[in-house]
């Protein structure tokens, strides 16, 4: 079976299942660039992946987090003006049409976030998730918009082709802390990497999952939790919530779901943690 025609990976929970929705395979960075306080590593390449997870309850669909897109003007290689249809190119493999999920929930509102929440039509954008709620942290619309406001091209000019054009549509929402876009799914905030960043909890009847958005960017950071992307708004407050993220996942033995990288489980070790990866 082809990859065009294989589902993505999955992951049942136990009442609910979490589905990888790839949009871009893996992408080099330099570590220099990427990791910067990461002296060890420097001078390596470090490979991420994009996309977007769907969380399936069984009368829901909430799709966390909207990949890259297509059709955008960005001014990284690879990023600009695809036209792969990766993401919903996954979703239809994974047996669920555009039109049938109800919540998007944006961890935050980097590009590589965002991108799939609208198409170009005409001289226009479009949502992708007609009937869904796309919802963000308050504190992220504010920031986001307070960005804009001083340069139209913040976030790559991401908000202006792929939040804004939510609004006349009436499907952004802003949530709060704690939020439960459905029964078994929970918004928590981890302000640090940018002021509104979110995780989503997911409990199962077996296992319990946490999507951590950009909380951690690379396998790296288990060893140097301490060490941020330099992407990061607030170093010391992204570098507070990474360890405590990763010490709640560790002591619950939860999976750790991230926006880059496979997921897997953590244990603490001293003052920092190992990564057990789960193949997907």
């Amino acid at each position: 079976m082809s990859m065009e025609t294989a589902a993505p990976p999955a992951l049942d929970l136990g009442g609910v299942t979490v589905t990888w929705l790839e949009d871009i395979g893996a992408m080099s960075f330099a570590a220099a660039d990427l990791l910067p306080e990461d002296r060890d590593g420097a001078g390596t390449d470090l490979e991420l992946t994009f996309g977007g997870y769907l969380i399936a309850t069984g009368t829901e669909n909430v799709l966390v987090d909207a990949g890259v897109g297509d059709g955008k003007a960005r001014s990284r290689p690879g990023w600009d003006h695809r036209s792969a249809n990766a993401l919903p190119r996954a979703l239809e493999r994974a047996g669920v049409a555009p039109a049938d999920v109800g919540t998007v929930h944006l961890t935050h509102l980097h590009a590589d976030h965002v991108g799939w929440c609208t198409r170009r039509d005409g001289d226009s954008w479009t949502p992708v998730f007609p009937r869904a709620r796309h919802q963000v942290l308050a504190a992220e619309l504010r920031w986001a918009g307070e960005g804009v406001a001083r340069d139209p091209g913040f976030l790559y000019g991401s908000y202006e082709d792929s939040v804004r054009p939510l609004v006349p549509h009436g499907l952004l929402d802003a949530v709060d802390d704690g939020h439960r876009p459905a029964g078994p799914i929970e918004v928590r905030a981890v302000p640090g990497h940018t002021p509104g960043s979110s995780v989503v909890i997911v409990r199962g009847t077996r296992d319990t999952a946490v999507l951590s958005g950009d909380l951690i960017h690379h396998p790296r950071q288990f060893a140097g939790p301490l060490v941020c992307s330099r992407f990061c708004v607030d170093r010391a407050a992204s570098a507070r919530v990474r360890r405590e993220v990763l010490g709640w996942v560790a002591e619950h033995d939860a999976v750790l779901m991230p926006a880059h990288f496979g997921w897997g489980r953590v244990a603490a070790e001293g003052d920092r943690f190992r990564y057990r990866p789960i193949p997907r």
